[in-house]
């Protein structure tokens, strides 16, 4: 089988919101290609560098690539992009071109591991690509053993990353968690990781729920996460001591009164995929509800923040 690709050219302001919009049309993977990764230059992993190829990368701007197969492809897909795009409120569009193309199985499938390499997202948690091998270099680090497939969240986001290192802080052996959007599973892995349980992973795209139960299996963690199909904390009752959200702000904006419903007193909120734009909205109303704001983090135009439920 082949897969239709089509190729688009935004401004930096879209980056944010297009991963959401090219999932709401169903797409099968989706790639971004930043031109601002090449001021990195360079990426170090263990003592591994990965220079960054500038071919790899336009010249200004960012070049998304989604994938459809050709079953799933159909004419209208492109003007539905366009709507969605031409809805946001309040966000400049000053480029938005499109071309397609045909791409062969086997190449979709493998060209984006190139990419992807074993690297550190926090002070103890490593991710490690699931057909790489990385030799544990201290008995303190934690390994997760990853593959996102077509589900998003490989640690390498600065919304990710962020996420894992205040789970690493403040979450503890043998609270209960749930995971709202789960997507590869990474957050409830490294929470497994810390000794916390029960936990549940919840998704509202059905791919990404099975993607994570593929890693949690790699991870020996399928039998103790609980992961199925959930629209954000809806229809949830069973009180947790932390709850995971890494999805974009307005839609965590429209969960937080759910979440401190369903907070034990003392409980955690660990939350980002929040653009700096957005945070004094989202950190007004998490106030608003009675939420304390422990701490928010900040990275490459992205926020994260834990937020207690004071007894």
């Amino acid at each position: 089988m082949n897969y239709k690709e089509i190729t688009l050219m935004i401004n930096h302001e879209l980056e944010p919101f297009i991963a959401d919009i090219l999932n709401e049309v169903g797409a099968n993977g989706v790639v971004i290609e930043d031109s601002l990764e090449l001021k990195k230059g360079r990426i170090e992993t263990f003592g591994e560098i990965y220079e960054l190829d500038p071919a790899d990368y336009p010249e200004s701007d960012v070049r998304v690539k989604v994938y459809f197969s050709e079953y799933d492809y159909n004419d209208r897909i492109i003007d539905d992009i366009k709507s969605k795009i031409n809805d946001l409120k309040d966000v400049k569009v000053t480029r938005l071109e499109f071309s397609t193309g045909e791409v062969q199985e086997e190449d979709w499938a493998n060209e984006w591991k190139n990419h992807f390499h074993a690297f550190k997202a926090s002070e103890r948690f490593v991710v490690v690509p699931s057909w790489e091998s990385y030799n544990q270099k201290n008995s303190d680090e934690f390994i997760i053993e990853l593959d996102p497939g077509m589900a998003f969240g490989t640690g390498d986001h600065a919304t990710t990353s962020m996420c894992l290192k205040l789970i690493e802080k403040y979450v503890q052996p043998k609270q209960s968690v749930i995971d709202v959007g789960t997507g590869s599973g990474i957050l409830s892995i490294a929470a497994h990781k810390l000794g916390a349980g029960p936990i549940k992973a919840l998704d509202l795209d059905s791919v990404a729920v099975r993607v994570a139960v593929d890693n949690f299996e790699k991870n020996g963690c399928a039998d103790v996460i609980q992961a199925e199909p959930g629209n954000l904390l809806t229809g949830e009752t069973e009180k947790r001591d932390v709850i995971f959200a890494n999805i974009l702000a307005h839609i965590v904006d429209l969960m937080i009164d759910d979440s401190y419903k369903l907070l034990n007193d003392n409980g955690l909120l660990i939350t980002s995929g929040i653009i700096l734009e957005k945070e004094q909205m989202i950190v007004e109303h998490l106030e608003r509800v009675g939420y304390t704001i422990m701490e928010i983090t900040r990275d490459n135009g992205w926020i994260a923040i834990a937020a207690r439920k004071e007894a």
